[in-house]
C-alpha cells in the first residue's frame, strides 16, 4: 500500500514540476514582445508589472540553478585548494566564477540594461574593464 502512495505522490510532483516548467516557458514566450518594447520606450504600469512578474518567475528557475552551481564551485574549489597544497590562486580561479554573478533576475536584466552573469566576474577584474 505504501508503494501505491509513493507512486501517486511521485506522479503528483512530476506533474507539478512539469506544470511549472510549462508556465515559465509560456511566460517567456508571451512576455518577450513586452521586454523588447520596454527597452525602446518608456513603459506604463502594466508593462512594468509584467516585467516584474516575468523576472520573479524566471528567478524561481534561475536562482536554484545558480545556488547549486555556487555550492558545487565551493566544494570543487576547496578540493583544488587541498590538492594543490594550499594554492589560493587555484582555488580562487574556481570560487570566483561560481560565487560571483547574478543570483536574481530583475526587470533591468529583462530590459537589457544589465547583463545576466551566471559565471561571475571578480569585482577586482571588473574594475579594469
Amino acid at each position: 500500500m505504501n508503494s501505491v502512495v509513493l507512486r501517486s505522490s511521485f506522479r503528483w510532483w512530476k506533474g507539478a514540476v512539469a506544470g511549472c516548467i510549462v508556465v515559465v516557458l509560456l511566460m517567456m514566450t508571451v512576455f518577450t514582445p513586452y521586454v523588447g518594447y520596454a527597452a525602446e520606450e518608456e513603459s506604463n504600469k502594466t508593462e512594468e508589472a509584467l516585467l516584474g512578474l516575468s523576472s520573479g518567475l524566471l528567478t524561481l528557475v534561475y536562482l536554484p540553478a545558480k545556488v547549486v552551481y555556487a555550492a558545487l564551485g565551493g566544494i570543487v574549489g576547496g578540493v583544488a585548494f587541498a590538492l594543490t597544497g594550499g594554492d589560493l590562486e587555484t582555488a580562487k580561479s574556481v570560487w570566483e566564477p561560481s560565487f560571483y554573478g547574478t543570483y536574481v533576475i530583475t526587470p533591468s536584466h529583462l530590459k537589457g540594461e544589465e547583463p545576466v552573469r551566471f559565471f561571475g566576474v571578480s569585482p577586482y577584474e571588473d574594475e579594469g574593464l
